[in-house]
């Protein structure tokens, strides 16, 4: 007998979608599947084909309602992994490993309509399997999705994220995914949950419109209260100075009253962070720059944002 697994665990634990720590993969190291180029001479590649209003309406009639759930969840977030859509929409199935299989089936059928794509790059290389593809929808499922919608769009071309803005945004993304995670029950609620950019906000400054530009605004509803947040994604990368920057953007908003006036409480600003080294030393910076003045910020981990939902928070991440 051996501690090692054996090909059908290996595969299994491939298959298994994980939370990857996001501030280790804003390089072009990560692993990417080798281009290949497989159309006969004189065709468009499938995926960037030119479909017609015929033919989407076609399209829209064949997708199932999860089959549309996954276009709006890829389009609000800009990417999504494979695992993460699981999380989001597949979480009816007998575990995880079927919910992936379900989702990444699902994804494969959208890309074959020329609805969605992925990127070449992957989160957490090959080892990662099938929860590792990062998603994004193409021009077709824009035009799709705005079917019915008679507005002008201006036509988008799409380019390949850099490393540090497909990192930040898969965060995001999952942050989202982790709070609707830990509203799925009775105990709480997700009454808000705004991305960019539904959840900034405008204000006068010395004569001046400036916008607040929070990565997420969420509201979470209990038994006996209701906590408002907007959030910060920090991936380590930002000096203090910035960060400082940016909390007294939060302070100039709260001394304009916009928010108390509409809802009748200014949110909690909560910065998370990778690392307790990084938290720390976010901490001190705020609390030594903000002398005397409301707390308007939290700084934690990924890994305490349940506390923080759950029970408040812990006052010492507070500044």
């Amino acid at each position: 007998m051996t501690n090692r697994p054996t090909n059908e665990e290996r595969n299994a634990q491939a298959e298994t979608p994980t939370t990857p720590d996001f501030s280790r993969y804003m390089v072009c190291d990560s692993y990417s599947v080798p281009a290949t180029d497989t159309t006969p001479a004189g065709d468009a590649p499938e995926p960037h084909r030119r479909l017609s209003r015929q033919q989407l309406i076609s399209l829209d009639a064949r997708l199932s309602i999860r089959d549309k759930g996954i276009l709006l969840a890829v389009r609000r977030h800009r990417y999504l992994l494979s695992g993460q859509v699981q999380r989001l929409l597949f979480t009816d199935a007998a575990n995880s490993t079927a919910g992936l299989r379900a989702a990444s089936r699902n994804l494969k059928k959208l890309c074959d309509f020329g609805l969605v794509d992925s990127l070449s790059r992957r989160i957490g290389g090959v080892r990662a399997g099938s929860s590792s593809l990062i998603w994004h929808i193409t021009h077709a499922g824009e035009r799709l999705l705005r079917l019915y919608d008679h507005k002008a769009y201006p036509s988008k071309r799409f380019f390949e994220p850099s490393p540090y803005y497909l990192a930040h945004t898969l965060a995001v993304a999952e942050v989202c995914i982790q709070l609707t995670e830990l509203c799925g029950d009775n105990k709480s609620q997700l009454a808000a949950l705004q991305p960019e950019p539904e959840c900034w906000r405008t204000y006068s400054e010395l004569g001046k419109h400036v916008a607040l530009k929070p990565d997420l605004y969420a509201a979470v509803v209990s038994e006996e209260y209701e906590d408002r947040y907007f959030i910060e994604v920090d991936l380590g990368t930002e000096s203090p100075a910035k960060i400082i920057e940016k909390c007294q953007k939060y302070h100039a908003y709260y001394r304009s009253g916009l928010e108390q006036e509409e809802s009748e409480m200014f949110p909690l600003t909560v910065w998370i962070v990778p690392t307790i080294k990084r938290k720390e030393h976010l901490l001190s910076h705020i609390r030594n720059a903000f002398v005397k003045q409301p707390k308007l910020f939290a700084v934690i981990t990924s890994e305490e944002l349940e506390q923080l939902i759950r029970d408040g928070g812990d006052e010492t991440t507070l500044c």
